[in-house]
């Protein structure tokens, strides 16, 4: 796929790379949660208007995506997915943090304990509405978010004026754009690792067969960005479920040869990679898990035919 940003486009992401730069760097959460809830650049990102950026004809959902990517690279969590996409898109009104419930309306879902809305995708319409104080409950998870519960579903609801499938569309982009991000930020980290680590007097990363597969893994993880920054210009073609359901497969792959060269180090609260895989672990299920993403892509390509 070749793909140029326009001029807006570019400044727009340079400008994002600025304002991340300094989140980059690895710090333990000050109560070792297994995530680090950045509000500073939550905010900073939403009073300079760039979760709004769907809605801005010269940046558009490819925007939303590569900014929910760049910043799903970071050992920090901030709410870009829906925020960026399905909120600026059909609810600007929403407050932020926005949580998304798919399917149940009781189930278990990320963000719900900081959010101040919620969008709930059921199968034929898009509800949204505002969370009165003490409407959820918090969740312990191993996942790397902040998970709750709705306490009860008796809440004002608005059903949002958007085609159904097409809300679908933008959230399968979000949740590729936040997934392939995880991927990038677990391969940089482990990538690192293994030019660091010695072995048998050399670094591990020397080794053939690490190189190799470190290397597919790498290969995956870019077919997917790029697979993401089309659907993000397709919503209403196969496009959205392909990208989805691509990074979905793909993920299992490449998250256990990421723990296998970090080792047991991967999996404490004293090093990022579970941060990202193990959020990844949780959007593998997504829209009903990858496998039903790309039977979704086999039956909008048979009903064009």
């Amino acid at each position: 796929m070749r793909f140029i940003a326009n001029e807006d486009q570019a400044a727009f992401l340079s400008v994002l790379d600025q304002m991340i730069e300094p989140h980059r760097v690895w710090r333990v959460a000050h109560d070792w949660s297994r995530y680090d809830w950045s509000a500073e650049l939550d905010e900073a990102l939403e009073t300079s208007g760039f979760y709004a950026c769907a809605a801005e004809p010269s940046l558009g959902l490819t925007a939303a995506a590569i900014m929910t990517y760049r910043l799903a690279t970071l050992p920090v969590l901030v709410e870009s997915a829906a925020s960026s996409t399905l909120r600026a898109l059909h609810a600007p009104d929403l407050p932020r943090p926005v949580a998304v419930i798919e399917g149940e309306l009781l189930s278990v879902a990320p963000y719900l304990p900081l959010a101040k809305s919620v969008i709930w995708i059921g199968e034929d319409l898009v509800q949204a509405a505002v969370l009165p104080d003490g409407a959820v409950d918090p969740v312990e998870s191993i996942f790397a978010y902040p998970m709750g519960v709705l306490k009860a579903p008796a809440m004002e609801w608005k059903t949002l004026a958007t085609d159904p499938a097409i809300a679908r569309d933008v959230w399968r982009v979000a949740l590729a754009a936040e997934m392939t991000g995880c991927l990038k930020g677990g391969l940089d980290t482990v990538v690192a690792h293994v030019r660091a680590r010695q072995q048998f007097g050399r670094p591990l990363g020397s080794f053939q067969g690490i190189q190799h597969r470190l290397a597919v893994a790498a290969v995956k993880v870019e077919a997917a960005y790029w697979l993401t920054v089309r659907a993000a210009q397709h919503p209403g073609t196969p496009e959205p479920s392909a990208a989805l359901g691509y990074v979905q497969e793909a993920a299992t792959p490449v998250v256990h040869d990421l723990h296998q060269f970090m080792g047991a180090m991967g999996l404490t609260l004293e090093h990022p990679l579970h941060r990202w895989t193990y959020r990844v672990r949780l959007l593998k299920s997504s829209m009903g898990g990858g496998s039903t993403n790309m039977r979704g892509v086999a039956a909008k390509r048979w009903e064009a035919a």
